[in-house]
């Protein structure tokens, strides 16, 4: 599986570091870091893809 490099200049690591209640659900608390971002957005691009697969079925199921 291949793998995924995201890289981030220090200001933008920055502003992500101030952003971290914004970015992590309500009851999650700490800053985010890179182990964070990657399951998050692991999850997140799992489920879209979940989503269109679903999407894509119903097309299937509606062309007959």
């Amino acid at each position: 599986m291949p793998d995924v490099t995201v890289s981030f200049s220090d200001a933008q690591w920055a502003r992500i570091l101030a952003l971290s209640s914004s970015i992590k659900k309500i009851d999650e608390t700490g800053d985010v870091d890179a182990a964070y971002l990657a399951a998050k957005w692991k999850n997140q691009l799992g489920a879209w893809v979940k989503e269109l697969e679903r999407a894509k079925a119903a097309e299937s199921i509606d062309d007959f």
